[in-house]
């Protein structure tokens, strides 16, 4: 039987200098292998994974319109990631497009508009009320002022891992939810993580190329995260056989920012390399 390759797993972890926390599962098996799976740190640009969730259970509930479209206030204009900061500011995307936008190009102006759609105070609750305590959302994005009164976004490995599991099972909110999530997902952009030393199927493939897996191949849905000296990235996997895995790692208190992104690329090849 396939397992998690934890020898080579730890092997890696004990030449990274910086903190890690790592959740792996195996759907088809149930293994489950964690490493400071319960630590709490920044989240970095991870967070948007549960903020998408909780946007498509109010579309799903009728508070919005997936296909309207969205003016982005000049409040939550802002740099950093993503793309909408450098184009017309009349442009006004749809909110199917903005959630787009905040998974696949990471955009913070979208992100803050998602953010104003399904309340900071609210996304606690929510997250909490479901048996994810270590979501936590206290800024918008870009807001250098508040991480410096010590108010973050943060969570945990272990949560974001069982919460992909949770969208990988198809058990989060409804199957039409986890559908989306998973599929916005496969999209992603910014693959210099966990698809980096594996053979992806590319983010910028029609549709259609998610609907099989060629042999050789791995489809990878994916969500990363980067700020000084933290590095984070999550995603369910999908092989030819038609297994399932999920990685969730998060590497800060960094040395080098580098080392964070090496130490997932190698953690995530080990882990193809074992179940493939």
């Amino acid at each position: 039987m396939k397992q998690i390759p934890r020898l080579e797993i730890e092997q890696i972890l004990a030449e990274l200098k910086g903190t890690c926390g790592l959740y792996i599962e195996h759907l088809g098996t149930g293994e489950v292998f964690e490493v400071n799976g319960d630590k709490v740190l920044p989240s970095a640009s991870v967070i948007k994974v549960p903020m998408l969730a909780l946007l498509l259970k109010d579309v799903h509930d009728g508070i919005y319109d997936w296909k309207a479209p969205q003016a982005i206030s000049e409040e939550n204009t802002v740099g950093g990631s993503g793309i909408l900061y450098h184009l017309d500011r009349y442009y006004q995307p749809s909110l199917e497009s903005a959630a787009k936008l905040m998974i696949q190009l990471s955009d913070n102006m979208c992100t803050n508009h998602i953010m104003d759609l399904i309340g900071m105070e609210r996304f606690n609750e929510y997250w909490a009320e479901n048996g994810y305590s270590s979501f936590k959302l206290m800024r918008k994005m870009m807001d250098w002022a508040k991480i410096a009164e010590g108010k973050n976004n943060f969570l945990s490995a272990g949560d974001i891992g069982r919460l992909l599991v949770q969208i990988g099972r198809g058990e989060l909110i409804s199957k039409e939810i986890c559908d989306t999530i998973i599929h916005i997902m496969r999209g992603q952009q910014l693959r210099g993580k966990l698809p980096a030393l594996i053979p992806s199927v590319p983010g910028y493939m029609p549709p259609e190329a998610y609907e099989t897996v060629a042999e050789g191949m791995v489809l990878v849905a994916c969500k990363s995260g980067s700020v000084a000296k933290v590095s984070h990235d999550v995603g369910i996997f999908d092989l030819p056989d038609g297994s399932r895995y999920v990685i969730a790692m998060l590497t800060a208190d960094l040395e080098k920012d580098m080392d964070g992104t090496t130490a997932i690329s190698k953690v995530s090849k080990v882990c193809y390399d074992a179940f493939k």
